[in-house]
């Protein structure tokens, strides 16, 4: 995911700010967090030059409730941050995130679209819209977004792992296996891992599957595979853990979740809409 830091102008006062300098606005995809949001807030000592410190603490309530995936909690958390200061693309981006896993997708897309107005290169949105495509088994779609991501940093791993996953969920093995080729190995993230688990679980391999999440958790540690995970778990081959209270860090690491307790078919799609990227 490395540095997709660019100069724009942000509505702060009047003063336009370098993207590079604002760590609430840009983030990289080195650190993509779960579900395309900072995963950790930012330091306090570099966002307190162009935050209130209110308003920084108060983003980072918003992130750790999103961790602990309690939605309404989180967005009564967005709602006090917006008091202490204009929407961020972060706070958009986050409503958006909340949105896509209620599976209001036009709402989704719409904040993610606003946080882009504020920050064209915003990567967390960008993704999202993406992503959007991939949950509603888009899949040509999805993987025009995702390889533009390639195009711009060939370095980009969770958008190579993604590329991989509409091929697989499309059934088109052949392509899926290159693509699994094209993810550095050894990487910087557990994208190739994840991938060959993919495939096992495609491929009623359970338990093979579990092995190369083991191995992922073991190399990568369960926050750097928490993005990867949560195809996984939309698809249905391993079981989200219970999420934790927002005054615990939750559990992201996958290699020991468990199977679903009924085995469901992971590439057929759920119709009518909204549907997830396979029946959970």
């Amino acid at each position: 995911m490395k540095t997709l830091r660019f100069v724009l102008l942000v509505a702060l006062g009047s003063l336009p700010l370098l993207a590079s300098d604002d760590p609430l606005q840009s983030f990289t995809p080195e650190k993509p967090g779960l579900r395309f949001i900072p995963s950790t807030p930012a330091p306090a000592s570099a966002a307190n030059k162009l935050y209130p410190a209110a308003y920084v603490k108060a983003v980072g309530e918003v992130i750790k409730l999103f961790r602990a995936r309690d939605w309404p909690a989180a967005l009564e958390a967005i709602d006090k941050a917006d008091k202490i200061h204009p929407p961020t693309p972060v706070t958009l981006n986050t409503r958006g995130a909340i949105a896509i896993e209620k599976r209001n997708f036009e709402e989704g897309a719409r904040y993610c679209e606003e946080a882009l107005k504020l920050d064209p290169k915003f990567y967390p949105a960008r993704f999202n819209l993406a992503e959007i495509q991939l949950v509603q088994g888009h899949y040509p779609e999805a993987r025009k977004l995702f390889e533009k991501f390639i195009r711009e940093n060939s370095k980009d791993e969770l958008a190579r792992f993604r590329v991989f996953l509409t091929f697989l969920l499309e059934k088109n093995y052949d392509d899926a296996r290159r693509a699994i080729d094209l993810i550095p190995f050894p990487g910087d993230t557990p994208a190739y891992y994840y991938a060959n688990a993919s495939w096992e679980f495609a491929h009623d391999r359970a338990a093979e599957g579990h092995k190369w999440l083991g191995r992922a958790d073991w190399t990568f540690g369960p926050e750097k595979s928490a993005t990867f995970a949560d195809s996984l778990y939309e698809v249905g081959w391993i079981k989200r853990p219970a999420p934790k209270s927002a005054e615990t860090k939750p559990d992201t690491a996958p290699a020991s979740a468990t199977p679903p307790a009924e085995k469901p078919n992971p590439l057929t799609l759920t119709v009518p809409a909204p549907a997830a990227m396979a029946p959970k």
